[in-house]
């Protein structure tokens, strides 16, 4: 979620996203609206062989990472995250749960990142404008994942039209989501065939923002200098005022786990125009 700069007239240096997901709590490590219950059901559903290897691409605090190496014994794992904050945090957590022989995190910008081999299984999960969108990260992913294996992506999409304050609550200029049939549109279009779809629910929303607004809270209350108190308690109000006024019931998150189509049987996952009457 964007700052509220435009809103109000008050110097938010420091504070972005990255500050915030860093101060996400044990409760909820996972940074975006998703449940272990959910991150659960999906790992399941992939079948990697006991060697697989797994490419994290925005690993962030490595909630994905290390679950999908506690899943599936005898695989591996590369998280990658342009913030070294959150890979030493992932870092930290594989050695306290017996995983740090399997995981390796790099911080470094995802466009920059070349894994030496495609992988079993890629993850992705919010982070497709680093790629452009979704078509470029569609596009991307293609060439990092093995031919018979797994994507699992993590994109945002609209329940409803957003307005003015909406986008200016997302720091966005233009519009760069659609619906979820636009999504799966997309995604076949693309040349992926869709394996199964993951709405997250009010109750993930809901958890996964206001334990952002919770570690907003606790860092504006134990800072000592009375500015940057006032900063951050500001920041914190507006933050909170946001989503429950102008994201909440009309942004959405899907994760799709995917699999990859050869360009010569994309027939095969293509909509029938007829179909979308």
């Amino acid at each position: 979620m964007g700052s509220p700069e435009r809103t109000q007239a008050m110097d938010y240096t420091g504070i972005d996203n990255e500050a915030i997901w860093n101060r996400l709590g044990d409760d909820h490590p996972v940074v975006g609206p998703v449940s272990g219950a959910t991150i659960d059901r999906l790992l399941r559903m992939v079948e990697l062989k006991s060697d697989a290897t797994v490419l994290d691409i925005g690993c962030g605090l490595g909630a994905w990472s290390l679950r999908a190496l506690e899943l599936h014994p005898g695989s591996s794992c590369v998280g990658v995250d342009l913030s070294a904050a959150h890979i030493a945090r992932a870092t930290r957590e594989a050695e306290r749960r017996g995983l740090a022989d399997r995981f390796s995190g790099h911080a470094v910008n995802a466009r920059a990142f070349t894994p030496q081999d495609p992988s079993d299984l890629v993850m992705c999960v919010g982070l497709t404008e680093v790629f452009g969108g979704l078509d470029g990260t569609l596009k991307h992913l293609r060439a990092q994942v093995l031919p018979n294996g797994y994507v699992l992506l993590g994109e945002s999409f609209w329940h409803r039209p957003p307005n003015e304050q909406t986008l200016a609550a997302l720091s966005l200029d233009e519009d760069p989501h659609t619906d979820l049939n636009g999504v799966l549109e997309q995604v076949t279009a693309a040349g992926w065939m869709p394996v199964h779809a993951q709405v997250s629910t009010a109750e993930e929303w809901d958890n996964f923002l206001w334990a952002c607004v919770r570690g907003l809270v606790d860092w504006g209350f134990n800072e000592q200098d009375p500015a940057a108190r006032t900063r951050i308690l500001r920041y914190t109000s507006d933050y909170r005022e946001s989503w429950l006024h102008n994201l909440r019931g009309t942004l959405g998150f899907v994760l799709l786990l995917l699999r990859p189509v050869a360009p010569s049987e994309t027939f095969l996952v293509a909509r029938r125009p007829e179909w979308a009457r």
